[in-house]
């Protein structure tokens, strides 16, 4: 059996972080790390009192997504220096309970020529998981999200990061569903995305021409320009 450590960068989300936690002992069977980058509500104690290992580290705010996932590995590693997998979610990203079992057999049983696992993703308009944006058969926004710790993979990109390193990523609709639920955030928590997203996106000078902007990336700009991070 290969053990998962599961990992997350948070910031302010005492809303979502007993349910996230929640499903994290469920399928996290090496243990659970949580890098917060400055939350000013209650995340961080809960999480830990929940049974986290909580890093405070801004790395997301000033490096981007990439770094901060290979971050996210590295404390794997440091950590549970046993475990054979990471995966990350964020605090708005479930997997349901009903997936946990497939989730298990994948880590567990996965062929070594695979060192990286890319999940379905849906991006839902509502908690109850009745209107989705996208049909996952058709437009699936794979997302790689399991590495395995003996791997040499690395994410690259400030937004949008891209993983390279690896022998061979396994891709199969399949696979447990993420189920993502920022459409169903309050606006300020939006905003807080929105306008990290749009700062990092300017500041990505390596690739930032390799991916488009966002339709209210010029909003959210502005926004950061006037008041900055939330």
């Amino acid at each position: 059996m290969k053990s998962l450590v599961l990992c997350s960068n948070m910031q302010d989300e005492e809303p979502e972080i007993v349910d996230w936690m929640t499903m994290a002992r469920r399928i996290a069977d090496a243990g659970i790390i949580i890098v917060d980058s400055g939350s000013k509500d209650n995340t961080v104690q809960i999480a830990r009192d929940m049974g986290a290992i909580v890093i405070e580290n801004d790395i997301i705010k000033t490096e981007g997504y990439g770094p901060a996932r290979n971050h996210l590995i590295d404390m794997a590693r440091e950590h549970f220096p046993e475990a054979g997998w990471m995966m990350f979610l964020d605090a708005d990203e479930r997997i349901i309970s009903e997936e946990w079992h497939n989730l298990r057999c994948v880590k567990d049983y996965l062929m070594d020529q695979y060192d990286a696992v890319g999940f379905p993703r849906i991006d839902w308009h509502d908690r109850a998981m009745t209107k989705a944006e996208n049909v996952y058969q058709v437009a699936p926004d794979w997302q790689c999200r399991m590495i395995r710790l003996s791997s040499k993979a690395r994410y690259a990109r400030k937004l949008h990061e891209q993983l390279s390193g690896m022998k061979q990523i396994y891709v199969d609709l399949n696979l447990p569903k993420i189920n993502h639920f920022h459409r169903c955030a309050a606006p300020g928590k939006r905003a807080q995305v929105g306008i990290l997203c749009a700062k990092l996106h300017a500041e990505d000078t390596e690739f930032g021409n390799t991916y488009p902007k966002h339709p209210s990336e010029e909003k959210y700009y502005n926004l950061y320009k006037k008041g900055g991070l939330l």
